[in-house]
């Protein structure tokens, strides 16, 4: 999925640009009159910038304002011009002021798709801005177990990286289900964050969000308490949110949750991005991740296939976790072992099981994370995994 920045002022244009390319581009529309521009880009990291020639900069000509505007940008970054096709020394100026193609403002979708393409592909290889790594988590059926999930990983990276930003962003419904598990007072929800997100930086959101005390995870909710609060937000929104988010914090976790199947956060991570798929023994889970798994295979490259995530809640259930990685056929796939009652007590108290102490699934997730590198001391916590489980079995405890 491409970055596209828009500059204007224009509702309109920016709904139309959006559904236009929808399919190809996350758009972000920033205007020029109240958010700072050069900023916005750096935290968004645009692959190409569409200008409305009727963005206002000041009291400057068509050229001196679109003259300016390039400068904010690299000279490898495209720039387009829209505006009205009639006026040929718009045109003129537009190609003089720096712009590398121009689009008239009524132009149907497939043309700003088709000019959009031919930009992106003249100019592909550029450098793009470097983004912290995301971790995607999808759940078929969503469960108790399952939901915790997003909880535990992002306690598990927050505290291993205490000098790093690592945020979860809950898209949980109806309620948030990170904030009740962490016992945090949640009030700064994506919705928010939509509406500041061309002002977006780390201090406005270290000082908005809620963080957990004990990790020092950030999280950002979808919903608050479960009732009528509007949480509704546009899927192209939350994409360029997300790609905002990365460019901010060393690891952006998403719990999709309910949205688990929608296309764009499906196909939106990058091929650095970390995908879990998490089920549990239950029969209509395994065959609901079998479907979510397929579907989630045709959407992306075959290489970037998913890990899945087992909860296992009894070692001597049928079936097991090697018969249902069988089943489904994962290469690449974590077991988690840990029964429902200790899932239940961890949420209320508000203490994960990643942050209660030494565990089976406290050990057997930092693997798992040790081993996609998202861990700073991967390679040692990778050998000690083994070590401590036989601490645990020999000695009953765990130092």
């Amino acid at each position: 999925m491409h970055r596209l920045l828009l500059i204007s002022s224009d509702h309109a244009l920016g709904d139309r640009v959006k559904r236009a390319l929808d399919s190809i581009a996350t758009v972000l529309r920033a205007d020029p009159i109240l958010d700072n521009i050069p900023d916005t880009a750096k935290q968004f990291g645009p692959e190409a910038v569409i200008v409305d020639s009727e963005a206002r900069t000041g009291a400057q000509t068509t050229y001196e304002r679109l003259h300016a505007i390039r400068q904010w940008f690299d000279p490898e970054t495209p720039v387009i011009v829209v505006g009205n096709e009639m006026g040929a020394q718009l045109i003129l100026t537009a190609m003089r002021a720096g712009a590398q193609d121009f689009i008239d403002r009524d132009a149907n979708d497939r043309e700003f798709k088709l000019v959009l393409l031919r930009q992106l592909t003249s100019h592909a290889g550029g450098a793009k801005a470097e983004r912290g790594r995301m971790v995607s988590i999808l759940s078929a059926a969503p469960s108790d177990e399952c939901r915790d999930l997003g909880v535990n990983i992002g306690c598990t990276l927050a505290a291993s990286r205490p000098a790093d930003g690592v945020i979860l962003v809950d898209l949980s419904l109806p309620a948030c289900d990170a904030g009740i598990a962490l016992g945090i007072d949640l009030q700064f929800r994506v919705n928010d964050a939509v509406r500041e997100m061309a002002r977006l930086d780390r201090a406005l959101l270290d000082g908005a969000l809620a963080r957990c005390p004990r990790s020092g995870l950030y999280v950002l909710p979808l919903s608050l308490y479960g009732d009528d609060d509007g949480w509704a937000v546009d899927m192209q929104d939350l994409r360029a949110l997300l790609e905002i988010l990365q460019s901010l914090y060393e690891v952006t976790i998403v719990n999709c949750g309910p949205f688990s199947r929608n296309e764009d956060l499906i196909g939106l991570p990058a091929a650095s991005a970390a995908i879990f798929l998490s089920c549990n023994q239950r029969l209509t889970s395994i065959k609901a991740t079998g479907e979510l798994l397929r579907r989630v295979n045709a959407l992306r490259p075959a290489a970037l296939e998913p890990r899945l995530a087992v909860h296992e809640m009894a070692q001597t259930l049928t079936p097991s976790f090697s018969e249902i990685c069988d089943a489904l056929g994962a290469t690449h796939a974590m077991r988690l072992p840990a029964r429902w009652a200790a899932l239940a007590e961890s949420v209320n108290r508000g203490v994960p099981l990643s942050l209660s102490g030494p565990s089976e699934y406290a050990d057997e997730l930092a693997r798992g994370l040790a081993e996609l590198g998202l861990m700073p001391d991967a390679a040692r916590r990778a050998q000690d995994a083994p070590m401590r489980a036989w601490a645990r079995k020999l000695m009953g405890i765990l130092p």
